[in-house]
């Protein structure tokens, strides 16, 4: 009697393991699924040489110059103001998401800055600022290491132009803007990246304000007196991934 007692004992404790151990198998299975997919994207994004960070963050700086046409017939005193008008610097930084492997969408920052002084007297110091957003394409060369960045912007252009001449006075509007960049980036590190940057701004300015120290009035422009502010610009920068 004792030794049945003893052995449905030991039949009871083995049957508890054994069903403990069922219920636990298909968690563990479904825990090792997801954790198999996870390493499998991760180890496609890396050899594919991609930050497995869908995030990445960029600044830059660079030459930017000036699109508009000048109407005023020159003079070499002319040409080298409207040439310093034109030739500025620009810096800036971009956040961008990747949801897939090539496609992202980001935001981009952009402030350009030149300044023109003439022999008589007349300066202008000109700022264009660009708040945006972007549609990026990413696309990976074949050393795995490289990659060709493409976006299209679309944004919002504060401008501003501080003049002194015989009355002092600041010019300032907003317009739209768009645009497109092209990039070549090289990877540094899993998580640092060096870029080159083209990128072309569009934009005109239709309603402006001029501003002394005593009056402000609102100027509504035509077509052909608009105040362009269309640029170009080269950029070297770094990107974090």
């Amino acid at each position: 009697m004792k030794t049945a007692f003893t052995s449905l004992l030991v039949l009871f404790a083995m049957g508890t393991v054994m069903y403990a151990h069922a219920q636990d198998a298909p968690i563990q299975s479904e825990w090792r699924k997801e954790r198999d997919a996870e390493t499998d994207a991760k180890l496609a994004r890396e050899q594919a040489g991609i930050s497995t960070s869908r995030w990445n963050f960029g600044v830059n700086g660079g030459y930017a110059y000036r699109l508009f046409r000048s109407g005023v017939r020159k003079n070499p005193d002319q040409e080298k103001y409207i040439k310093d008008l034109k030739s500025g610097i620009s810096f800036g930084g971009d956040l961008a998401y990747f949801p897939w492997r090539k496609i992202g969408i980001g935001a981009v920052y952009d402030y350009y800055t030149s300044k023109a002084t003439a022999a008589d007297g007349l300066s202008e110091d000109v700022t264009i600022q660009f708040y945006g957003g972007s549609l990026i394409h990413r696309a990976n060369l074949k050393n795995n290491r490289s990659f060709i960045r493409t976006a299209l912007l679309m944004g919002y252009q504060p401008y501003q132009n501080k003049t002194v001449s015989n009355a002092s006075f600041t010019i300032s509007g907003k317009t739209v803007g768009w645009g497109v960049s092209v990039g070549v980036e090289q990877k540094l590190s899993d998580h640092l990246a060096i870029h080159l940057t083209g990128t072309a701004l569009l934009g005109a300015a239709y309603r402006i304000e001029r501003a002394t120290g005593i009056n402000k009035e609102t100027l509504h422009l035509g077509k052909d007196n608009s105040v362009d502010l269309s640029r170009a610009s080269l950029t070297l920068g770094l990107r974090f991934l």
